[in-house]
């Protein structure tokens, strides 16, 4: 998870920045993208995705694009204005879907790469994949929303442990319910 782990460690400083020196200042100092203030959170969010998750030919760099995507296609259904108007909490959801959809992505490419099988039918494999975003996001919460009410001094390798600690739970349970195959 390199890549998604960089990628958090950006938002994270994203999330801090905004923070101290608010919305508008971090995305001229810290991304030279001054033209965007006012612009809807949505299209900020598309605009930075060139910074947070530059564009590759891996595996891990295809999951990271995708679950930031994934992060802003949540937050442009909930219709949120512009990027100022995002209040900390919000910012901080952005950024816990983000981390979510991360670790979901690993894992459903892992159940590929290590061969487990998953349900013969289509609603069966839904189920499987919603309990698994149900599992992964509760954790994602439970472990990080209250790390980030101290943004501030929360570090990335905090970050990199609770990630990895959810990963490797979420992998376990889905290969728990499945089939290895040989």
């Amino acid at each position: 998870m390199g890549s998604s782990r960089k990628a958090g460690a950006s938002l994270l400083g994203l999330v801090r920045d905004v923070s101290r020196i608010g919305a508008a200042d971090t995305l001229r100092q810290r991304f030279d993208l001054g033209e965007l203030a006012g612009r809807p959170a949505s299209q900020v969010f598309v605009s930075l995705l060139e910074f947070v998750c530059p564009p590759g030919g891996a595996v891990d760099e295809a999951i990271t694009r995708h679950a930031m995507l994934e992060a802003i296609e949540d937050l442009a259904e909930d219709g949120l204005a512009t990027f100022e108007s995002l209040t900390p909490d919000q910012l901080k959801e952005f950024f816990l879907a983000f981390v979510a959809r991360s670790i979901e992505g690993r894992v459903i490419a892992d159940i590929g790469k290590r061969g487990i099988a998953l349900p013969d039918t289509v609603a069966a494999v839904e189920r499987v994949q919603e309990q698994l975003h149900d599992f992964v996001s509760g954790c994602t919460q439970g472990e990080l929303l209250r790390q980030l009410d101290g943004v501030e001094h929360f570090r990335e390798r905090d970050l990199e442990r609770i990630t990895t600690s959810i990963y490797e739970a979420a992998f376990n349970l889905v290969a728990a319910a499945a089939e290895v195959v040989e």
